[in-house]
């Protein structure tokens, strides 16, 4: 083969690049390459080899975010799209350790997990959306350093699985959407750190495994359980056994569905009783979101027994004015979020709710017996705080948040006038299907 000669182009080229780089030293370049995204870095570093090296070593001191937009300069951009799949495993291969936080929709991708347990070691944040494969086995702990996981949508996705994810510095795990996991996985649970767990629409749950490995729980501070229970044996009447257990409970997200119970009111009144003696007990809970029934009595005993509430959603159709006193007089002051939807409740109600409630910036007054005016009063009473506030106890910023518009949630039809009216203190939402998500869960 005949030889090449070099060209002296390329030669002089390069001397030209290695001169510029190494007329500032390392100090220098840090503080210029920091002025760039990790997105503009990646553009560039093909240009030449002394530019790559100086480039990804750089990239190897930052922490960097791979998501599906964009939120900071340290995040990378992952598009939803199978093209992109080649060329990112590439970069993962020469910057992975400086990954620290994922989130992906691999719907598009194949073999990400294996691809991460390779390039990844450093991970913290991990979070997975439509993972159709199966994992293979492994009883090594690939990314020892993982604090936060949520599997979404993740149908292969089984309690041994979850097991592999689990380290000692865990203290946050969502498994939403699945149909394999049973919860038989909360057996190794780490104990110390675990302080938020999210277990929704998982078909094949277990209760009893929740309640077997309640120890791994006690530290719990957020649990979020969403459930229909398609099994004769009952759920709602035994969540006190787990709230007894777990006293640093500061947030609540019961969604359980008892498919095969009757709905006798005298049975639902006895289940609330329960229920609510137990939640009573939670002396540092501030959010609670259940579908539990709630009777005057119940608002006025949680109210007095957990002081530092900030929202309650609840089933509120037996609820009337006297409960609502009884939650505004204790904890009216302080509350961000309130449902109150398909209540009894009327225009004055809801007006004296606003009037006792500054900090509010979310309420559902949907399906409540109102008006045609009720948007309007709501409004004019948010505005009348609003002016007074000046003379007011809560002239104070940290104390209110009349600044704000409130979200009002209501019926499509209950109001037909002009937005452009109410704008300066309220935002409006419309429900018409019965339902409105949470979007403070996972």
């Amino acid at each position: 083969m005949e030889n090449m000669e070099e060209d002296p182009d390329l030669g002089m080229e390069s001397e030209s690049n290695r001169a510029v780089i190494n007329s500032l030293n390392p100090d220098c370049w840090r503080l210029i390459l920091n002025y760039l995204s990790i997105q503009e870095l990646m553009q560039s570093e093909t240009t030449c080899k002394d530019w790559q090296k100086l480039v990804l070593d750089h990239i190897s001191h930052r922490q960097i975010m791979i998501m599906e937009r964009e939120c900071d300069e340290n995040t990378l951009i992952l598009r939803n799209s199978g093209d992109v799949w080649p060329s990112f495993k590439r970069w993962l291969k020469k910057c992975g350790p400086a990954v620290q936080e994922l989130d992906a929709n691999c719907q598009h991708f194949r073999d990400v997990v294996e691809v991460l347990r390779g390039t990844c070691p450093n991970l913290e944040v991990l979070r997975l959306m439509n993972l159709k494969k199966k994992l293979s086995p492994t009883t090594t702990h690939h990314f020892p350093k993982l604090t936060w996981l949520v599997f979404e949508n993740c149908d292969e996705i089984t309690d041994d699985c979850i097991a592999q994810f689990l380290t000692d510095d865990m203290t946050e795990l969502a498994i939403i959407s699945n149909k394999r996991v049973t919860g038989r996985f909360l057996a190794n649970m780490p104990h110390d750190k675990m302080s938020r767990l999210v277990l929704r629409d998982c078909r094949a749950l277990k209760f009893s495994n929740l309640v077997t490995n309640v120890d791994h729980l006690k530290k719990l501070t957020t649990l979020v359980l969403w459930k229909k229970n398609r099994s004769k044996i009952e759920i709602r009447n035994k969540l006190h056994l787990l709230l007894d257990k777990m006293p640093n409970l500061g947030e609540i997200g019961f969604n359980i569905d008892d498919m095969l119970s009757s709905n006798d009111e005298q049975d639902c009144l006895e289940e609330s009783n329960v229920f609510f003696e137990a939640v009573c007990r939670l002396k540092k809970l501030h959010r609670f979101n259940a579908n539990f029934e709630v009777w005057d009595r119940h608002l006025e005993a949680l109210a007095k027994s957990c002081k530092d509430l900030l929202a309650v959603r609840l089933q509120c159709t037996e609820i009337t004015r006297a409960g609502l006193d009884a939650l505004c007089r204790h904890t009216g002051p302080q509350l961000y979020e309130l449902d109150l939807s398909e209540s009894s409740l009327v225009d004055d109600d809801i007006v004296a709710c606003i009037r006792a409630c500054p900090k509010l910036v979310w309420l559902d007054i949907s399906y409540c017996q109102l008006s045609e005016r009720a948007v309007q009063r709501v409004a004019a009473a948010r505005r009348d705080m609003r002016a007074d506030l000046s003379a007011s106890k809560y002239a104070s910023n940290d104390l209110n948040n009349l600044c704000y518009r409130l979200l009002l949630v209501v019926c499509r039809w209950a109001f037909t006038g002009n937005q452009e009216e109410i704008k300066d203190v309220l935002d409006l939402k419309y429900r018409n299907d019965g339902f409105v998500s949470d979007s403070s869960e996972y």
